[in-house]
């Protein structure tokens, strides 16, 4: 009979091993179940909906109570039912206990607040994704602290958000989706990033004059660049309107800057200080998806 393995090398193989087996192995293994607690559970995509929590390929749902009352004359299929909410409730108490979880991605869907969320957690990650959850800072009690600053951010939206936030300025690489066409993110022309993605813009999902009126009195760091993707060059191009009413004098053909810009479209070049200046111009791009059109918003050095 080959020895036991040591407790480093026991803790190696758990830390590692994927969620369902993880929980298989351990949940019949009393020893186990006592170091189980203390090793940290890495998980690649953890998804949280208000009614169910997916941990990789392990899942805890709710909600079958009112399947007892439909089917409570059937003994067999309620004594079925029942043994599936234990299983449900053992899931439940095993995901709790963990002190955190390292995720490499969570997605929220359609929670409005942490409160909603089924399974008490406390996650490490590098990469937070919402989609259809209104205010996204209604969630980061759920985000240990440690995980600050996020790798990636995206929040893809249908309603109004306010999005000046320190987890927002903070993260290496952020992403908005607004899919609600006529709707206004708050607080964009505040934020300090020096990289952002703006996807499927509406007409009137972002002020660029504001945006670019903020540059000018506040300053932005040389780099610092604004993508905004339209799937239609018509929400674009009335967007490159109101840039030229607001900053006519500033039109530029912006000659020695090598893209492909925009026919027939105003392109600008706007002094922001001594030794930089703000960039804009339209572009298309082709994507996995088709033709996208980009709104270029970008800082660079005057010697540029």
């Amino acid at each position: 009979m080959p020895p036991p393995l040591s407790y480093p090398a026991l803790k190696l193989v758990l830390e590692y091993l994927e969620a369902k087996k993880r929980y298989h192995i351990t949940s019949r293994n009393s020893a186990l179940q006592k170091i189980d607690k203390i090793i940290p559970l890495h998980v690649r995509d953890l998804e949280i909906w208000s009614d169910c929590v997916y941990v990789d390929n392990l899942s805890y749902a709710t909600g079958f109570q009112h399947l007892f009352s439909s089917w409570e004359t059937d003994e067999e299929l309620q004594e079925l039912l029942k043994i599936h909410e234990a299983k449900e409730e053992l899931v439940k108490k095993y995901l709790e206990a963990r002190p955190n979880i390292l995720v490499n991605c969570v997605g929220f869907y359609y929670v409005k607040s942490y409160k909603q969320v089924p399974v008490k957690l406390n996650l490490i990650t590098n990469t937070l994704v919402t989609i259809g959850c209104s205010n996204f800072s209604n969630l980061l009690p759920i985000i240990d602290s440690r995980s600050c600053p996020l790798k990636k951010l995206k929040l893809f939206q249908d309603r109004l958000i306010y999005v000046d936030h320190p987890v927002v300025n903070t993260t290496e690489d952020v992403i908005f989706q607004f899919d609600g066409e006529n709707e206004l993110i708050k607080g964009i022309e505040k934020l300090h990033r020096k990289k952002l993605s703006i996807h499927n813009v509406g007409y009137e999902n972002v002020d660029a004059v504001k945006i670019i009126k903020d540059w000018i009195k506040n300053g932005r760091e040389i780099g610092t660049e604004y993508l905004l993707s339209f799937s239609f060059d018509f929400w674009m191009r009335r967007m490159l309107r109101d840039l030229k009413n607001e900053f006519d004098e500033f039109e530029n053909d912006l000659e020695g800057i090598n893209v492909r810009f925009l026919d027939r479209e105003p392109r600008f070049l706007i002094p922001m200080s001594p030794t930089s200046k703000i960039i804009i111009y339209g572009t298309e791009i082709q994507s996995k998806n088709g033709t996208v059109y980009q709104l270029v918003l970008k800082v660079v050095s005057t010697d540029e």
